[in-house]
């Protein structure tokens, strides 16, 4: 795709998304569209802080393992 293409089509989208948003501020849906995007987001962040959380138990749970994994090997490096 050549390089004007892709700036027409940025500009389009851009174009259509600020309309939109433009609409919907304008209506008197303004605040239930406020709303609904507040829960999303706090969804989202919901998630993203439970992913992280379980993704520090897990890297925490592989280090475990690795450090039983040397103790290991040390023991039997030992008896050498």
């Amino acid at each position: 795709m050549k390089s004007e293409a892709k700036l027409l089509l940025g500009l389009g989208i851009g174009m259509a998304l600020g309309a939109a948003v433009g609409y919907i501020m304008g209506t008197d849906k303004r605040e239930e569209w406020l709303e609904y995007a507040n829960e999303f987001a706090d969804k989202v962040k919901a998630n993203v802080k439970t992913a992280v959380h379980k993704g520090k138990s897990e890297v925490h749970d592989l280090k475990e393992d690795i450090d039983d994994l040397a103790d290991i090997a040390k023991k039997e490096l030992s008896k050498q």
